[in-house]
């Protein structure tokens, strides 16, 4: 699963937070060119199954994301999925 940010900053900001907090792990990257809007964006990448988690750590410290996003693999290449 993947959330969003504007900056890496924010982006690494998330996964220290993440881990001090929960000990979730994850990891930061550019934003896969699919769900690319323009502009510097980076991405946290984190596992499934902490998703609940990573929402309470970001509602907690006030931090800025774009849009999380479920990732699937087909047919040879990843696939992007919004999520509310």
């Amino acid at each position: 699963m993947l959330v969003t940010t504007g900056s890496i900053t924010t982006a690494e900001r998330l996964t220290r937070a993440l881990y001090r907090s929960a000990g979730v792990p994850a990891r930061v990257i550019h934003t896969p060119a699919e769900i690319k809007k323009g502009g510097c964006s980076y991405a946290v990448k984190f596992n499934e199954e902490n998703e609940s988690a990573v929402r309470r750590i970001i509602k907690e410290y006030g931090i800025k994301v774009r849009k999380y996003y479920r990732e699937s693999y087909s047919d040879g290449r990843f696939v992007y999925h919004a999520v509310p």
